[in-house]
């Protein structure tokens, strides 16, 4: 390694007079600037202070002129709040306020929902409570088997047939079923408590799915019969949707269960065969095993429950059949009566509809089904029948109340209307019934 070489003595000499010419230099230009920059400071601080006298001046002016002042007391001094500052301070001492009522109102939101919900519950109880009164009034359709009968034994053999005590005579307590189940001469019927008598049958309807059975009061307990009830019907004929029901017997396949519900579609007019009948749908979920007694909030029969009629009732939820259109086919079947047989089915025509399509009032015919006594007698489909044997026939009700005073095998009179182009011909046509 190299030794260090010393720096001669007259470059020392050199480099300190240079040291020295520097700070001679440096000195007086430190000093100009020390002077130059108290200047400035002292002109910011005089400008500051004479516009922050004009601001404070023309402030007060526009503050009084505007009416906004207001003294806020602060550690004993008296300030003055703009209208804007004022709004503000507000609108933030306000936000608390605003925060505990937001807390307030959703504890009373809460305890209101609360309400409602223990309310629906005691309704609902309520509502289940007149259905399970009905039991009763309720058997259960079994076969010699002991077996629940269906229609379809293949498709519904989980299921029970509901049925319901209809009417008392000296001798006979009847039984409306519900299904068409005209196959079965003698059934079984079964009480709430497992009692089991045997039934006969007595009639049934295959447009309404109904039947009628019939059991001798001599087979029936004497614990029993005193606690049979006969239920009153009630009226669908002007029942509203939104009304609250309760469906007993079968609604879900269960023999004496509950389910309520309300209507969410009333008076829905169905033809059917000879007659018409008046649907409502539920919002009660369906099931194919469904089947019942329909009951208003005050435990009368209002209606039975249907499956035939899905396309208007819906096929996710229970429709029902309203029971004032078809207590005169009840009515009829108890007595064991066999209405006649026309073969038709169509919609009433009133005025204001015959006028708007310049057709005739009466029964417009949508179905006239082959082979049948009408189709022979040569009514077609699009005819308006507008008499039977000279009375008036303004509506299907009327053509079933005829037929039922007339046996099969009689002949009618049928006058009806047909259009041939713009013109509408009458024609009097001759109708054997079967």
């Amino acid at each position: 390694m190299g030794k260090l070489r010393k720096q001669p003595a007259y470059a020392r000499v050199h480099e300190e007079e240079k040291y020295k010419f520097i700070k001679e230099q440096i000195r007086p230009q430190r000093k100009r600037y020390i002077i130059h920059f108290t200047r400035k400071i002292l002109e910011t601080v005089i400008s500051a202070i004479i516009f922050g006298g004009v601001a404070g001046i023309v402030f007060w002016n526009v503050n009084n002129g505007l009416g906004g002042s207001q003294p806020v007391q602060d550690r004993g001094i008296t300030a003055v709040e703009s209208p804007a500052l004022a709004q503000s301070r507000q609108a933030n001492t306000a936000v608390p306020a605003n925060n505990n009522n937001a807390g307030t109102d959703a504890q009373t939101k809460s305890s209101d929902d609360l309400t409602v919900l223990e309310e629906s519950n005691m309704a609902s109880k309520r509502l289940s409570a007149v259905g399970e009164r009905f039991a009763d009034s309720l058997v259960s359709i079994v076969n010699k088997k002991n077996k629940p009968v269906w229609p379809d034994e293949e498709i519904n053999s989980a299921g029970a047939v509901s049925g319901m005590l209809l009417k008392e005579t000296a001798m006979y307590y009847y039984i409306l079923a519900s299904g068409d189940l005209a196959g079965l001469e003698v059934i079984d019927v079964e009480f709430e408590d497992g009692e089991m008598v045997k039934a006969a049958y007595v009639a049934s309807d295959s447009s309404t799915g109904l039947s009628v059975f019939c059991i001798e009061k001599g087979d029936v307990s004497e614990k029993r019969r005193n606690k049979i009830v006969i239920p009153e019907f009630g009226s669908t004929i002007s029942i509203p949707t939104g009304s609250n029901i309760i469906i007993a017997g079968a609604p879900n396949g269960v023999m004496y269960s509950v389910m309520t519900g309300n209507i969410i579609k009333s008076g829905i007019e169905m033809p059917i065969t000879d007659n018409v009948i008046s649907l409502f749908a539920t919002d009660i979920l369906y099931t194919s095993s469904a089947n019942g007694i329909v009951l208003n909030t005050k435990g009368r029969v209002i209606g039975f429950v249907t499956n035939s009629y899905e396309r208007a009732t819906g096929s996710n939820n229970i429709g029902f059949i309203g029971i004032s259109s078809i207590l005169g086919i009840i009515n009829s079947m108890v007595k064991g009566e066999n209405i006649p047989y026309l073969g038709i089915s169509g919609y009433d025509v009133d005025k204001t509809t015959a006028a708007a399509h310049n057709i005739s009032e009466g029964i417009y015919l949508t179905s006239v089904y082959s082979g049948s006594p009408a189709y022979s007698g040569g009514i077609r489909v699009a005819d308006v029948i507008t008499q039977i044997d000279g009375r008036d026939v303004v509506s299907l009700s009327v053509l079933h109340n005829i037929l039922k005073d007339h046996d099969a095998g009689d002949r009618i009179s049928v006058t009806v209307s047909r259009k041939s182009g713009k013109k509408n011909s009458s024609k009097k046509l001759i109708v054997r019934l079967e």
